[in-house]
């Protein structure tokens, strides 16, 4: 018998399996193929094609195996070598908050926006009055992203300044941490802030030098305070609108899970209605101030999603920013701003009894809480509050989470293993803020330990990444750069040590935070029984140069099998009918024949993988 012959009968024995295991098979809604496929799995890390059926992933495997799957109603999705991976599940964001970013003025440096130094700043305040033509109605005027650090004057702007864009309308920019803000004089007057005005417990209020007049600039209590007064002005539409207008913005970006980091009993209701009225495409976790309304969080708190919303658990904040020099620490600042003492060491937003009681309740209560801790003093009270509250109440599964964790110190990060702590860390202040936490928060010797990845992996910990949007734009890729090269704005890099490979980073934005919210049987990865959570990338991250990371795009984004994002004209899909199917049998038949007669190998080019491959996506 010749070569050929033994060819075609080996091909026709395979296809006659081939529907035999398709008539017996459950058919499948779609087959995504044609490139790579990272799984986030550990026990199958890669695959060439995925089977979905009614929004969960049926089956992951081989081209081959998958074809078993192919009925006559089943949709072709062909990747053309873009990368499959699983959904991005966010970390820690604050996707209200990201609506109001979305709808003020853009304030931020480059490469997310074009302010350099404070009069780019006013004009930009100017021509956003100019283009907003409902800027009257809601009577404000919000920029959102100013970055001290970043502007050519090395400080914040002050309500003179804010004052030359206008003096009748108020106005308010928000810090890129979210942790200060400045009024020009019209809104300092209507937030009741004035000479005789105390500094809030938890806050400062600024003052010109050598006077008690307030500058403008607020932080912490005193600046949430004047916003809450401004904000509470807006009606329920608008609030539902800034919650959707943030969602948007994160499935942009690949996410098919959000997070509402600090929510308060009077907004949950309102993002409740949104979702309810089906207008946010992606879940959203939403974790409530603990200090504001416990016996909501414990009535509302849920593991399940209706109509994609849940309360997830407590929110507790402990200090501020790093960048903005109020995070609480054990030691005194590296360059503290001008006018502070030389000792100045930030200061926690609440009292310890607060800490330990916020814990005492959620571990008494077996409630997930988040704890916003920055500074290594904040990080200290934390840890001693949850060994107080274990040791209590016995060690149980309940994740308590910290959130940043910019300046832990090594002992912390033991100790944060010794509690089964889950650590959610912020390495994009690597690229934000890496040169100015080297020049002047903690010096060059401490800036690179910054949120340590590195020694978080020491201990053999899981850890999620997140980008705290609004604090910083919610871009996917500038995550996973920033964490796998802690590449500066100048070049540095920061902390070599503390890099993790690719995949690490990768499952640090799917896997790992989707354990961190008690949803890893669900999310995470691309397995069997999962919901069809996927993102497409432009390309294979694993196999880009890490340094070209920022420069991959998410080209759409599948939340359960359904398509929420897609670039313009970004994939092609196909429904294959049988007289199709046959003709690329033919085909590839003939291509297989061809090269096997060149190289004398039935097995050039890993066969059954180009016969699925051609049976899916045919030779055009």
């Amino acid at each position: 018998m010749s070569f050929k012959s033994i060819l075609k009968m080996c091909v026709l024995a395979s296809s006659m399996v081939m529907a035999g295991s398709a008539w017996t098979a459950e058919m499948a809604d779609q087959i995504w193929m044609g490139g790579p496929v990272l799984t986030m799995s550990d026990s199958q890390p890669a695959a060439q094609a995925v089977a979905v059926k009614d929004g969960l992933i049926l089956d992951v495997g081989t081209l081959q195996a998958m074809q078993a799957y192919k009925g006559p109603g089943t949709t072709v999705i062909d990747l053309q070598g873009k990368a499959l991976l699983p959904g991005f599940v966010d970390a820690h964001s604050h996707a209200f908050m990201i609506g109001v970013q979305a709808m003020s003025a853009n304030l931020l440096s480059p490469p997310d926006g074009a302010v350099k130094d404070i009069q780019s700043l006013q004009e930009t305040l100017r021509q956003w009055l100019l283009e907003q033509s409902k800027t009257r109605e809601v009577g404000l005027i919000l920029g959102f992203g100013y970055d001290d650090a970043q502007l050519a004057e090395q400080r914040h702007p002050n309500r003179h300044e804010l004052d030359a864009v206008s003096e009748s309308v108020p106005i308010i920019i928000i810090h890129q941490s979210s942790h200060i803000g400045v009024l020009n004089s019209k809104a300092l007057e209507m937030a009741g802030i004035s000479v005789q005005t105390p500094n809030p417990a938890g806050g400062v209020i600024r003052r010109e030098e050598g006077g008690t007049q307030p500058n403008g600039v607020l932080e912490e209590m005193a600046f949430f305070s004047s916003v809450a007064s401004q904000m509470g002005k807006l009606t329920s539409e608008q609030v539902q609108a800034l919650f959707v207008a943030g969602t948007d913005l994160l499935k942009r970006y690949g996410y098919t899970t959000g997070q509402e980091g600090r929510a308060t009993s009077d907004t949950v209701p309102l993002m409740q209605a949104a979702a309810t009225a089906g207008k946010i495409d992606i879940d959203v976790a939403v974790y409530v101030d603990v200090l504001q309304d416990r016996d909501f969080i414990a009535r509302h708190v849920s593991r399940h999603y209706t109509d994609g919303f849940r309360v997830a658990g407590a929110k507790l904040t402990i200090d501020g920013s790093p960048q903005g020099f109020t995070a609480y620490r054990d030691r005194p600042y590296y360059r503290p701003p001008e006018g502070y003492r030389a000792d100045y060491r930030g200061y926690a937003a609440v009292t310890p009894d607060q800490v330990f009681e916020s814990v005492d309740w959620a571990f008494k209560n077996d409630i997930q809480l988040l704890t916003h801790a920055n500074g290594e003093a904040a990080s200290d009270l934390l840890l001693a509050a949850i060994k107080t509250a274990r040791d209590k109440y016995g060690p149980r599964d309940r994740r308590a989470v910290l959130i940043h964790g910019q300046f832990l110190r090594r002992d912390q990060v033991a100790a944060i293993a010794a509690l089964d702590v889950f650590p959610s860390l912020f390495p994009m202040h690597t690229f934000y803020w890496g040169d100015w936490h080297r020049d002047r928060t903690v010096g060059p010797v401490n800036a690179d330990n910054i949120s340590p990845t590195g020694w978080v992996r020491e201990h053999g910990l899981m850890f999620s990444t997140h980008h705290d949007a609004p604090v910083a734009f919610p871009d996917s890729m500038r995550v996973l750069s920033a964490t796998v090269t802690r590449r500066t704005r100048s070049g540095d890099i920061l902390g070599p040590d503390q890099r993790v490979d690719v995949v690490t980073a990768l499952k640090a934005m799917t896997i790992w935070p989707a354990f961190q919210h008690f949803e890893e049987k669900e999310k995470g990865s691309i397995e069997p029984g999962k919901l069809a959570d996927f993102v497409v990338l432009s390309q294979d991250p694993t196999s880009v140069d890490p340094e070209q990371l920022t420069s991959l795009q998410v080209v759409q984004t599948i939340k359960r099998g359904k398509l929420i994002y897609e670039q313009d004209g970004a994939l092609e899909t196909k429904r294959l009918s049988q007289a199709q199917t046959g003709q690329m049998f033919s085909r590839f038949l003939n291509e297989w024949q061809h090269q096997a007669s060149e190289t004398g190998s039935a097995e050039h080019a890993h066969g059954p993988e180009l016969l699925m491959g051609a049976l899916l996506r045919g030779f055009e």
